[in-house]
């Protein structure tokens, strides 16, 4: 065994989904001193946090057991770009792939396995610590043996973890980037884990559980039938690709989503940086070296200046295609969301310019 107790600067990038996050990940995995984990936490879920403390097995459980939600998806045959394992090349067949080997480890290397095998046997005989600990091991480690300087974790829909984020790791910094509110519910709308997020809500209302959670094959036949073709027992592709979602749904959903916004306002501007994604894409090199200068890469100049070209500035403004009763309505559906952002943003001194 060979633990790791060096600390390693971590940033940790926080959005509501479908804000950008992805994007700039990757743009971070081209800095040769930065070790970008991309969808790290949110792979893990759910159990991303456990209590007690976890000797080098339990914690290689954690980040080694497949989760039934991604699974199940891949197996089904729905398409979800976040989903990186090269199934059919690599070791594992669709239903069947490790945690961290879904999205984080591929964007890293061309042999995700390998990079597998050598996470689980240098964690396996860690001693018993907290969850927290084990992960700055895991990071030092890392970044360590991949002659990387700092981290920096992504993982879409993150603020649903900012809470836990504060408590297990408050000496990180974070990066919020955020989105134009209606633009960003437009995206989810056309993306299929958001399309069975709202879906998944609609059954929970029904069965009092997540049925992804705590998967009861009885669920099918208590749900009505518009939703019985989306549990776990009966998830199909067509019929989430199909589902009549109005977009206000979507527009709620990302509103809902910025309510964990409240946590970052005691942070200090030495700790928090605001990172609009329309900025981005209006004018991505001096956002990305403010970026850069945050999360301590090294020569954020140089490499703002050569990834800026890989932006795609295409995206920005769908909202503005929409009807005039469409706009409207989704307009009002994020209106409590874009207050709360605008609050937080204009009261916090450090923010992208």
């Amino acid at each position: 065994m060979r633990e790791n107790d060096r600390q390693v600067p971590l940033t940790i990038v926080l959005g509501t989904g479908r804000c950008g996050s992805t994007m700039l990940s990757d743009l971070v995995n081209e800095h040769p001193g930065a070790l970008s984990l991309s969808e790290f936490f949110a792979c893990l879920d759910p159990g991303v946090f456990p209590q007690g403390t976890l000797d080098g097995p339990a914690f290689w459980k954690l980040l080694g057991s497949p989760r039934l939600k991604p699974n199940l998806l891949m197996s089904r045959g729905i398409t979800v770009p976040e989903y990186r394992y090269p199934v059919g090349a690599g070791r594992y067949a669709a239903g069947a792939v490790p945690a961290i080997s879904l999205m984080t480890l591929p964007p890293l290397t061309e042999d995700p396995d390998e990079l597998h095998d050598r996470i689980r046997a240098e964690v396996s005989g860690w001693q018993p610590a907290p969850v927290s600990r084990q992960y700055l091991r895991l990071f030092a480690w890392w970044a360590s043996s991949s002659g990387r300087e700092v981290v920096v974790e992504r993982s879409g829909a993150s603020l649903r973890f900012l809470p836990e984020l504060l408590t297990h790791f408050p000496e990180a910094r974070f990066v919020h980037m955020y989105r134009d509110g209606p633009d960003a519910a437009m995206s989810m709308s056309r993306h299929p884990l958001f399309r069975l997020g709202v879906l998944i809500g609609d059954m929970r209302a029904e069965l009092g559980v997540d049925p992804y959670r705590s998967p009861d094959p009885r669920h099918t036949e208590m749900l009505p039938p518009r939703l019985r073709p989306f549990t776990p027992g009966g998830l199909d592709a067509a019929a989430l690709a199909g589902a009549d979602i109005p977009l206000a749904r979507f527009g709620d959903m990302w509103s809902r989503a910025t309510g964990a916004l409240r946590h970052l306002a005691g942070l200090p501007a030495d700790r928090l940086l605001h990172l609009s994604y329309d900025a981005v894409t209006a004018d991505p090199e001096p956002r990305l070296a403010t970026f850069g200068h945050f999360v301590g890469l090294a020569e954020p100049e140089k490499w703002a200046a050569r990834v800026a070209g890989k932006v795609d500035r295409r995206r920005a403004g769908a909202a503005a295609r929409l009807s005039a009763d469409q706009a409207e309505e989704l307009r009002l559906a994020c209106a409590p969301g874009a207050r709360r952002l605008s609050e937080l943003v204009g009261r916090t001194a450090c923010a992208a310019p």
